[in-house]
């Protein structure tokens, strides 16, 4: 048995202990609710999120994770460097991730939460987003926004290397221009 077919057991047995959904399971341990579904279709994971999951695993079923642990033989191997893995290296895997995970709200709400207690300053709020991704957590912080300052002008510039990125982002704000009106609203691509 490969680690990959270990770990998926681990987390079967978990959730049948726990009587919870795997993807319920995925989000409260990773915040990955398509995490199992990922590893079924061959998907790996980094020795970081087999340790999320197992102390997920041990402060819920109470199941040791040094014991967890020693089902996985791969936790101590050193990793070859055709399989160190990053997300922006394969656009359709990042999507992938970026879109089911809650990981954009996240850091959108935080950034509203930061901006809240900021007073304006005369004439606009001025916002940079230095790598906008595909604009969902921006368009989420301009709604954010002008639910805390909608009469207050929006300076807004946007940095974003891949045209993609742009045109997604670009995608995404008409109604947020519509809603508020008063926005100036810059995107580039220069490096």
């Amino acid at each position: 048995m490969d680690d990959t077919q270990a770990l998926l057991e681990q987390i079967e047995h978990s959730c049948r202990r726990l009587k919870m959904a795997q993807s319920t399971f995925g989000r409260l341990a990773v915040n990955d609710g398509k995490l199992v579904q990922r590893l079924q279709q061959g998907g790996r994971v980094t020795v970081q999120t087999v340790e999320r999951v197992h102390r997920f695993i041990e402060e819920q079923d109470g199941t040791s994770a040094s014991a967890l642990r020693s089902g996985i033989k791969g936790l101590r191997a050193e990793l070859r460097p055709e399989h160190n893995f990053r997300f922006y290296d394969n656009r359709q895997k990042y999507l992938m991730f970026v879109n089911t995970t809650t990981e954009k709200q996240i850091i959108a709400d935080r950034a509203v939460l930061e901006m809240s207690d900021t007073q304006p300053v005369p004439p606009a709020i001025r916002l940079f987003d230095g790598g906008a991704g595909d604009g969902t957590a921006l368009a989420r912080m301009l709604r954010g926004l002008h639910r805390r300052h909608p009469w207050v002008p929006f300076y807004v510039v946007v940095k974003e290397i891949s045209m993609e990125n742009i045109r997604l982002t670009l995608e995404k704000m008409p109604d947020r221009l519509r809603e508020h009106p008063d926005t100036v609203l810059v995107l580039t691509n220069l490096k």
